[in-house]
């Protein structure tokens, strides 16, 4: 069993199903022992949780995650406050630039994610466009993950938006639809699927949100499936309208998608690198990241087989840190060096263009 690679993003598996994926883990350790020494190779770092790209699927990650998350259920942070882990992002500290934040408490587990999404609204020629329609505007989320985020813009930052949260993880639709949807008086819809592949009418959608979502990620270029994913965002966009996108990737990245973008005849109307308060985020967030890797790691009981259970532990509790860009992780560190950085934008469609 290699949980880096063989799960599907259409189930959502129970905690049984997890007890056992997570024992075929550990109990599949020799076999990988034996095949490392032949490869010198591992595919999780234990000194700072690193994997290679070619040797994980977003699909088989995510789908793990998010049937831990909602296992789990409720923990406690280190502060003693119980929260439900629906804010899978990094997120950052708040920005000197955009003044003081109101919106959230300072005491908040998950208020780093939650300034995230917040921040996707800041800018001043988004706020004059939702000024002018009230507030009153349509939005898709292509990557919302558990949806802690649609929720929270939702409810806390534009309480009169019509919001439709995508992704591809049957787990985190179903934690959406079981948590967030019920809040939101009809005004919040989850749809599982690819975001590329979606069914919304082209030019009818107000802001089309990216967060953190996990494309965009080859130093350097652009992909295919970027250019899937941007012009699929370009067309759903009414004319006037925003890709609102904040993310941590690698630095020489920006500008090639910042080409593509413009190549659709799209605008950079805003953008500010937040990558020190990310940072900050994550000085800020470790130990709140500890108690909770150490409540998922803890519910397994394959950990605890002698030997085989201690290492594969040490494993999974480095993948998640590094996941978490937790200091000390190769993500962290590449945040800390500019090999990535937090930028958060706004592309503005022209007013002029062809619905």
């Amino acid at each position: 069993m290699d949980i880096l690679t063989d799960l599907n993003s259409d189930s959502d598996y129970s905690s049984r199903k997890l007890q056992f994926i997570i024992g075929a883990w550990v109990m599949s350790d020799p076999v990988e022992r034996l095949i490392k020494l032949q490869k010198s190779k591992t595919k999780i770092s234990v000194s700072d949780g690193d994997v290679k790209e070619e040797d994980y699927s977003k699909q088989s990650i995510y789908s793990l995650l998010y049937s831990i998350y909602r296992t789990v259920g409720e923990v406690e942070s280190e502060t003693g406050e119980f929260y439900e882990m629906t804010f899978n992002t990094w997120g950052y500290a708040w920005p000197t630039e955009w003044g003081t934040n109101t919106t959230i408490s300072a005491s908040d587990p998950q208020r780093f994610g939650k300034n995230a999404y917040t921040g996707l609204f800041e800018a001043a020629p988004v706020k004059r466009y939702i000024e002018a329609h009230d507030g009153k505007v349509n939005i898709v989320e292509m990557g919302c993950g558990t949806g802690g985020g649609a929720h929270h813009i939702c409810t806390n930052v534009l309480p009169k938006c019509t919001y439709e949260a995508v992704d591809m993880q049957a787990a985190a639709i179903n934690t959406c639809n079981r948590r967030h949807v019920p809040k939101c008086g009809g005004r919040l819809k989850a749809t599982c699927s690819d975001a590329t592949q979606l069914n919304i009418p082209a030019g009818s959608v107000d802001f089309v949100v990216v967060n953190e979502t996990h494309v965009t990620e080859r130093a350097g270029r652009v992909t295919a499936e970027d250019e899937r994913f941007f012009s699929t965002a370009f067309n759903m966009l009414k004319p006037g309208g925003f890709l609102v996108w904040g993310n941590a990737i690698p630095d020489n990245t920006w500008q090639p998608c910042f080409e593509y973008l413009e190549s659709l005849g799209m605008t950079n109307e805003a953008e500010l690198d937040v990558t020190k308060e990310a940072v900050q985020a994550r000085d800020e967030d470790e130990a709140r990241v500890e108690a909770f890797v150490n409540s998922c790691l803890d519910r397994f009981h394959a950990f605890k087989i002698p030997r085989y259970g201690k290492r594969k532990r040490n494993e999974a509790r480095q993948a998640m840190r590094n996941f978490f860009r937790d200091p000390g992780t190769n993500l962290y560190r590449n945040m800390t060096d500019g090999t990535d950085t937090y930028r958060v934008v706004a592309f503005k469609k022209p007013s002029d263009a062809v619905r």
